[in-house]
């Protein structure tokens, strides 16, 4: 599924450059944007890269949390 039409940038990519980024937790959407070379035109995609880099930092933390109970 298209996340930005403007961009022609899937949810794929956008997740798999998201995990792949060492700062995705915390990361701002113009961030985001920078690290794809690309800028957001119409803006309206903007509250889903929002939700995909939460989700994104969410699961980082938890990854960190359960790491950091083994150790």
């Amino acid at each position: 599924m298209y996340l930005c039409i403007c961009n022609a940038i899937t949810d794929r990519q956008a997740r798999s450059h998201s995990i792949a980024s060492a700062d995705a937790a915390g990361s701002s959407v113009s961030a985001f944007y920078r690290a794809l070379g690309v800028k957001p035109k119409c803006g309206k995609c903007a509250r889903g890269v929002r939700e995909m880099l939460d989700a994104g930092a969410n699961s980082w933390e938890a990854r960190q949390d359960s790491c950091g109970a083994e150790a």
